[in-house]
């Protein structure tokens, strides 16, 4: 890091900890006079989010960030699965936002899924589990996870009771297989040891997290399969969630652990992270969940990014789309859920326009401790979403609403007010 940029970050960190804690909120320029804005790049609400540059390099490899991870002092750590490498970013000019790249390992087999915990960043690919802490050598803490045909290893999750939570795909797309470690939840001891199936029946968990004291996943239905859903999982120990034999036929499904929120085939969610700030009206507690969409499906189900609202009993009152985002009479800024599949309207004419993220796919996301959302997408992108701090609502939509008043997004939210249905058909 040169050594104005360190004077600088070390200026604003003694400022910080000079304030109440009230006031320790970071005050960045508005969008428009910050050169890493992105205004015409992606559709956003733009009253809440600011749209920046953090990485764009579109010579390295499609599915280039397939996770990423905010490290203790604000870097990015982001998985390179086919360069076999993990890429910290890192703020280089003193303006909070992460902007250049470096390797920080390499020579990884399909590093896919981090996690940060004690300083030491763990990541999991392949057959293995990595354990590297800054400035040493990496660790191998496990070399023997099913791997082969199927899906890759991909979520990391670390848990309160210290241990190691990985997500261990299939070995096929549909079909019956023996390996108890397969299509599964797996858990061990921060070095490798005591190793454990936590729950089955999965067929593509792609991500873990740790959201309201629970483990989530995310899972997918092959294409194609009539009656598939993809799905948002609360994980609880022992628990089957019914791959491969009750997808598309109920009457297998007695013993099988329903969704807690379905999406329609093809969304392809591949990456969820809990969003406890209270940034804006109706975003904490909720849960972030990406959507990168199927480039085989005519139908744009996903491409899109949602942050998902709970009740008291964690079942899911309905999503926000979050980016693409188009105001059009409250159908896309508020999509409630009635516990079927939940199919968001069709992008089309957004992504025409270049304003969506179609033919581009996000692919992960992350959020860092002032509610800053990182996402990834393919052609070795990565931009940020940072929240704007702006005037009380009506100053910006005097007489108008902006979302619906049965929203947590609404000044007057009432969750006992009955949402109108005809809003997401």
């Amino acid at each position: 890091m040169p050594f104005a940029a360190l004077l600088r970050r070390l200026g604003l960190l003694l400022l910080w900890l000079c304030l109440p804690i009230a006031a320790q909120e970071i005050e960045l320029p508005e969008c428009t006079s910050r050169p890493t804005v992105r205004s015409h790049f992606l559709y956003v609400d733009q009253v809440r989010w600011c749209v920046e540059r953090v990485i764009e390099a579109p010579h390295i490899e499609p599915y280039a960030f397939t996770a990423l991870e905010v490290a203790a002092d604000g870097s990015l750590f982001a998985a390179r699965p086919l360069a076999g490498a993990v890429m910290r970013i890192y703020d280089s000019d003193g303006d909070l936002l992460p902007d250049a790249m470096e390797t920080y390992a390499d020579g990884l087999s399909l590093p896919n899924g981090l996690a940060t915990h004690a300083g030491a960043l763990y990541v999991a690919g392949g057959a293995q589990i990595y354990r590297i802490d800054e400035g040493s050598a990496v660790q191998t803490l496990v070399d023997d996870l099913p791997t082969g045909t199927g899906f890759w290893t991909s979520g990391l999750a670390i848990g309160a009771d210290e241990r190691l939570y990985v997500a261990v795909g299939a070995p096929c797309n549909y079909c019956e297989y023996e390996d108890p470690e397969r299509g599964a939840i797996l858990s061990m001891n921060l070095d490798g040891s005591d190793r454990r199936v936590v729950a089955s029946g999965f067929r593509q968990p792609t991500d873990l997290t740790f959201y309201r004291g629970s483990l989530w996943t995310l899972d997918s239905a092959p294409l194609g399969m009539d009656g598939g859903v993809d799905e948002l999982n609360r994980v609880q120990e022992g628990g089957w969630y019914g791959f491969p034999d009750c997808l598309g036929d109920e009457a297998n499904c007695a013993n099988a652990l329903p969704p807690v929120m379905a999406f329609a085939a093809g969304a392809a969610p591949s990456s969820l992270v809990a969003y406890p700030h209270d940034i804006h009206l109706g975003t904490k507690d909720t849960l972030l969940v990406v959507l990168s969409g199927a480039p085989s499906v005519v139908d744009i189900v996903g491409y899109k990014v949602i942050m998902i609202s709970f009740d008291e009993a964690d079942k899911p009152l309905g999503a926000a789309v979050v980016a693409p985002y188009v105001w059009e009479s409250g159908r896309q800024a508020w999509l409630p859920y009635y516990g079927d599949a939940l199919h968001f309207r069709k992008f089309v004419h957004i992504n025409e326009l270049g304003f969506g993220f179609f033919p581009q796919q996000p692919l992960a996301i992350a959020v860092n401790e002032y509610g800053w959302m990182y996402l990834s997408m393919t052609g070795g992108q990565i931009i940020a979403l940072r929240p704007r701090h702006t005037p009380v609502w009506e100053e910006h939509y005097p007489g108008g609403e902006r979302y619906p008043i049965w929203t947590p997004f609404h000044p007057d939210y009432d969750p006992d007010a009955p949402a109108p249905r005809h809003l997401d058909r």
